[in-house]
């Protein structure tokens, strides 16, 4: 189901050296450079004294702007068969079955370390203000996050590496990509002078290769990337309005053991937890294949 295939009459031929290298190299490059050439354009916004809601819009922008039009230019250069993100009654479903089981079980999480006294919730806050703020927050993400990361990554990339791997090995290359790309990001900027961004360390490799992986398995699972662009917008939401406790929150809660919040709920009980439940749900299914 989540296969994509070059046609018969494809002068690379399906699966070829030429074709699979070629689809896989250019959506890793659109994500990485597209993401780069966000990264200075907000950066020359900052310096022009923006402010960050001013360059959070810019860094969308200029990342959708780069990204989509070339995944879908990749796509149609090598013909390759599958629609993504078919707009039907169907994705509606999916983009909220996502999503749902992010906010699903951060609130289970919740409710399982509150029943252990792992975490105490002691306000809920509830705003026009925090409403808009999430508003804006699910609009930029979806716009220099989810949209072009599950384009490039779980889209043109996976379907690259399916031309001629196996599920497998392609599930695990396109995840060590979807990890090469903040460091080479984070390389490209160190190198233009900028300074680093993110803090590249073991924890956050881990939280990377789990994270792709749950939304890779959200694409096997329907055959479309809608779920995965669900899951990723509710799951930055939950961890920023959430769990990390910014300044901006939907609550506050204590922790019996500092970390409580980010490693337990977020990490645990959200990505592990997907993992394992979409693992178990496609292996149903293919099952089910199998014997029909």
């Amino acid at each position: 189901m989540d296969k994509i295939t070059l046609p018969a009459s494809h002068s690379y031929g399906r699966g070829s050296t030429s074709s699979w290298l070629a689809v896989t190299a250019l959506g890793w490059l659109a994500m990485t450079l597209g993401l780069f050439t966000a990264t200075v354009a907000g950066n020359a916004v900052r310096a022009s004294g923006g402010t960050d809601n001013t360059i959070a819009v810019v860094q969308a922008l200029t990342t959708a702007l780069l990204i989509v039009p070339a995944v879908y230019l990749i796509q149609r250069r090598f013909q390759l068969t599958g629609r993504l993100l078919s707009v039907t009654p169907a994705a509606l479903l999916q983009l909220l079955s996502g999503g749902a089981l992010a906010l699903l079980l951060g609130g289970l999480g919740f409710m399982i370390t509150g029943a252990l006294g792992w975490t105490t919730i002691i306000e809920w806050h509830f705003s026009v203000d925090l409403l808009i703020a999430v508003a804006f927050n699910i609009c930029i993400a979806f716009l220099y996050e989810a949209l072009p990361e599950e384009l490039s990554m779980r889209g043109i990339v996976y379907s690259g590496l399916r031309l001629r791997l196996p599920a497998y090995a392609a599930y695990g290359a396109q995840v060590l990509l979807f990890v090469l790309v903040p460091v080479t990001v984070n390389q490209l900027q160190a190198w233009s002078g900028m300074g680093r961004g993110n803090i590249i360390n073991a924890d956050y490799v881990i939280m990377l290769v789990c994270f792709g992986t749950v939304l890779q398995l959200w694409r096997s699972l329907t055959g479309s990337l809608w779920a995965s662009i669900g899951f990723h917008l509710a799951y930055l939401t939950m961890a920023r309005f959430v769990i990390l406790q910014r300044e901006r929150r939907i609550l506050t809660y204590n922790e019996l053991e500092t970390g409580t919040g980010p490693v337990v709920i977020q990490f645990g009980i959200i990505i592990i937890g997907s993992a394992v439940l979409l693992a178990l749900l496609n292996l149903v299914l293919r099952q089910r294949r199998l014997h029909l």
